[in-house]
């Protein structure tokens, strides 16, 4: 199935991350101590919120067509004031450069921006 134009096999299958949780968990029962798979992050830039859309876009087109890696999910630091975030961000490394995927957990994942 495409997504942005993008065929979505191919865009999963360029993924070389070593260690990969469960398959078969939908991105709407993903939480923060979840392990994030090539399908999850797919799912994420396609559902991507409106402002991140474009660049959601632009990430889609590089992971299918180049070898990435999903380098991990951790909370967002910058609430220190907070006890609780919701804020999570996923780094991606593909053509030699790191995005982050900034998302927030409200009760599942949703990409809200992109910083590389």
């Amino acid at each position: 199935m495409d997504f942005y134009g993008i065929d979505r096999e191919t865009t999963i299958g360029n993924c070389d991350s070593l260690a990969l949780g469960r398959e078969g968990r939908g991105t709407e029962s993903i939480c923060s101590w979840n392990r994030i798979r090539p399908e999850h992050v797919v799912e994420l830039l396609d559902k991507a919120s409106t402002e991140a859309r474009g660049e959601a876009r632009d990430l889609a087109a590089l992971l299918s067509r180049f070898s990435w890696r999903i380098r991990g999910a951790a909370q967002a630091q910058g609430s220190s004031n907070r006890i609780v975030s919701n804020v999570r961000e996923i780094t991606i490394s593909a053509a030699g450069r790191n995005f982050q995927l900034h998302c927030t957990e409200n009760p599942s994942l949703k990409l809200e921006r992109i910083t590389a």
